[in-house]
């Protein structure tokens, strides 16, 4: 019985041993429990933030009482009075915006139309540029056929001028008016009057008539180019030397002033073909009344 009380001290030192050792090897699982722990309380109380940020948000509290009357928005005389203007100078300030709305709007549709006649104009312009090549073309073509015209014509006045005024004139009695006329027009005088000469008198005195018309209507249309021509010459000079105002009024001073001289140098021309017509008067008077003795008194007859 006396080993009894022995034992038990040492089986406590070997329970207490392995509970030891037990421990020390469950030390690193009791760490991680406890940090899984830790992350799991702070993603709870990041997760209850914003649930509790919402609450406020939604404003609950006590509902209104029933004879409240709900906020409404400002009215313009209320905006005039906090801005110091009286109701007629606000409502002169809207209709000056709205104005200036409707000046914009129609600004851009101005710049628009103004575009559109921008494109317009230019695609006019293009147009206008191929009308006058064209024209060119056509008027350069127009030449040259005038040119081989003239060049046949030629030929043909040689050739027939060449000939017998006999064999020329039959030949010429049958041919059509567009194509003797040139011929008669570019012929020689001389040549011309022998080849009439030997047409029948119907067919020269049709000739005659129509180159007298031909020639007439080229010299009356001729007239009218050299009238045109100074006129438009001298409008375009009257432009382009269109003096000044300060230099028109001295041309003016000028031309009353040189008037002004003619009118006072006029008596003494006139004054002066007034002596010369009375010398000239006497002159022909004496010479009459030398031609009247003359032929009363002969001169005597020289004696033998």
């Amino acid at each position: 019985m006396a080993g009894v009380p022995r034992l038990l001290p040492l089986v406590a030192v070997a329970i207490g041993g392995v509970l030891a050792v037990n421990a020390l090897r469950g030390a690193p699982n009791l760490v991680g429990a406890a940090q899984s722990f830790a992350e799991g309380a702070v993603s709870a109380r990041a997760a209850a933030k914003p649930a509790s940020s919402v609450l406020p948000s939604l404003n609950v509290g006590p509902a209104p009482p029933a004879g409240a009357v709900p906020a409404c928005a400002p009215s313009a005389a209320d905006l005039a009075k906090e801005a110091g203007l009286s109701p007629a100078e606000l409502q002169v300030l809207q209709s000056l915006g709205a104005r200036r709305g409707q000046l914009d709007q129609r600004e851009q549709s101005l710049d628009t139309q103004v575009q559109l006649i921008a494109a317009a104009e230019a695609k006019l312009d293009g147009r206008i540029q191929q009308m006058n090549s064209l024209k060119a073309e056509i008027q350069a073509l127009l030449g040259q056929a005038d040119s081989q015209q003239q060049a046949e014509t030629d030929r043909l006045v040689t050739v027939y001028e060449a000939m017998k005024p006999k064999d020329a004139a039959a030949r010429m009695t049958l041919m059509d008016d567009s194509v003797r006329l040139p011929m008669a027009a570019k012929m020689k005088p001389r040549k011309l009057a022998d080849i009439l000469a030997q047409m029948p008198p119907e067919d020269a005195k049709n000739l005659s008539e129509k180159l007298a018309q031909r020639l007439n209507g080229s010299q009356a249309v001729a007239a009218a180019q050299a009238t045109l021509t100074p006129q438009a010459a001298s409008t375009q000079s009257a432009q382009n030397n269109a003096p000044p105002s300060g230099a028109s009024a001295a041309t003016a001073d000028n031309s009353a002033a040189s008037s002004a001289a003619d009118s006072s140098a006029a008596p003494a021309g006139k004054h002066t073909r007034g002596k010369s017509r009375a010398h000239k008067a006497a002159v022909a008077k004496n010479g009459a009344s030398a031609a009247g003795d003359t032929s009363v008194n002969p001169p005597a007859a020289k004696s033998g």
